[in-house]
C-alpha cells in the first residue's frame, strides 16, 4: 500500500508539472521593436531579438504573405536530405523555410506529403504511420489558397487531389480561434526552436521561427508559441518541424540567405543548417 501511495502521489507530481509547463505563458509582446522590410510586392520580412518577460532571449523571423501575389508551395526531395539554402536555390524561391518531419538518417518525409500534386511514396499507408504530435495539416488548393487544418487519414488526402500541396504535420495549435488541446509530449513541454505556419485571413498568411538551444535565443514550448501565434492574430495554426531543422532563408538576405541562426551546430550564428527532405517556398 505503502509503494502503490507513493507511486499515486509521484504521477500527480508529474501531471501537475506538465499541465503547468502547457498552460504557461510568456508576456511582454508589446516590447517587440520588430525591423521591417518588404522583401517584395505580397511579401514582408520582420526580425527581431528581444526579451520576454524581460529575462528569456528569443530570436524572431516572420514571413508576412499576401497570396494573392505570391505562390506558397512544398520543395520535397525524397532521396536525400540537402540544406535548406541548397533547396530553395534549386527551386527558384524567393524565401523558404523548413517543413515537415523528415528521417534524418535515410531521408524522405515521415509524414503524409504531396508536392505539386505528386505523391513521391506511393504506399502512402505503409509508409506514413501517425503519432500523437501529428495532429495537425497544411493544404494548398489550386487558387493558391492556404489552409491549416487538423490531419485526416492518409486515404483522405488521395481521394482529394484538389490540393496539390499537402503536408500532415503538428501539433496544430490554433483552429477557428481556438486553441487546440496539446499532446503531453517532449516536443510540446520542452523549449525547443520551432517553425510555424499561421493563417490571418483567406489571402494573408504567416510563417514564423524563432530560434533556441543558445544563450542568446531559448525558444518556446508549444503552449507559448500557441499564445505567440494568437498574438499575432492568427485565427489558424500548425507546428512544423523545429528544433536543428529551423531554418529561414530569403533571397539575397542574411548569410547564404538564412536570416535566422539554425541551431544545429550549437552556436548563434548563421551556419548552422540541418539538411532537410523538405521546404515550404514562396515564389
Amino acid at each position: 500500500m505503502i509503494k502503490s501511495s507513493a507511486s499515486r502521489i509521484c504521477l500527480l507530481i508529474l501531471i501537475s508539472v506538465s499541465t503547468s509547463d502547457l498552460n504557461a505563458q510568456i508576456s511582454g509582446y508589446g516590447k517587440i521593436r520588430w525591423e521591417k522590410e518588404k522583401v517584395a510586392p505580397g511579401l514582408i520580412w520582420k526580425s527581431a531579438h528581444t526579451l520576454f518577460n524581460d529575462s528569456i532571449p528569443q530570436n524572431l523571423n516572420m514571413l508576412i504573405i499576401n497570396t494573392n501575389k505570391r505562390v506558397v508551395s512544398l520543395f520535397y526531395d525524397p532521396p536525400e536530405n540537402i540544406v535548406l539554402s541548397k533547396q530553395a536555390e534549386k527551386a527558384n524561391a524567393l524565401a523558404a523555410v523548413n517543413a515537415g518531419f523528415f528521417n534524418i538518417k535515410d531521408g524522405g518525409s515521415v509524414t503524409y506529403i504531396r508536392s505539386q500534386g505528386v505523391i513521391a511514396e506511393k504506399d502512402t499507408a505503409r509508409k506514413w504511420s501517425r503519432n500523437e504530435n501529428m495532429t495537425g495539416s497544411v493544404l494548398v488548393d489550386k487558387s493558391n489558397i492556404v489552409y491549416i487544418d487538423k490531419s485526416y487519414p492518409n486515404s483522405w488526402y488521395d481521394m482529394h487531389p484538389e490540393y496539390p500541396e499537402v503536408l500532415v504535420s503538428g501539433p496544430l495549435l490554433i483552429k477557428n480561434k481556438e486553441k487546440a488541446k496539446l499532446p503531453l509530449t517532449p516536443l510540446v513541454l520542452k523549449r525547443h526552436p520551432r517553425t510555424a505556419i499561421g493563417k490571418r485571413g483567406n489571402h494573408r498568411v504567416i510563417i514564423l521561427t524563432l530560434d533556441g538551444r543558445t544563450d542568446q535565443a531559448l525558444g518556446m514550448t508549444l503552449a507559448e508559441l500557441t499564445h505567440f501565434m494568437s498574438y499575432l492574430k492568427c485565427k489558424d495554426a500548425v507546428n512544423l518541424d523545429g528544433g536543428g531543422s529551423t531554418t529561414m532563408w530569403i533571397s539575397g538576405k542574411g548569410e547564404n540567405g538564412v536570416v535566422n541562426m539554425p541551431s544545429d551546430n550549437k552556436k548563434f550564428d548563421h551556419k548552422g543548417e540541418r539538411a532537410v527532405s523538405d521546404i515550404l517556398i514562396i515564389r
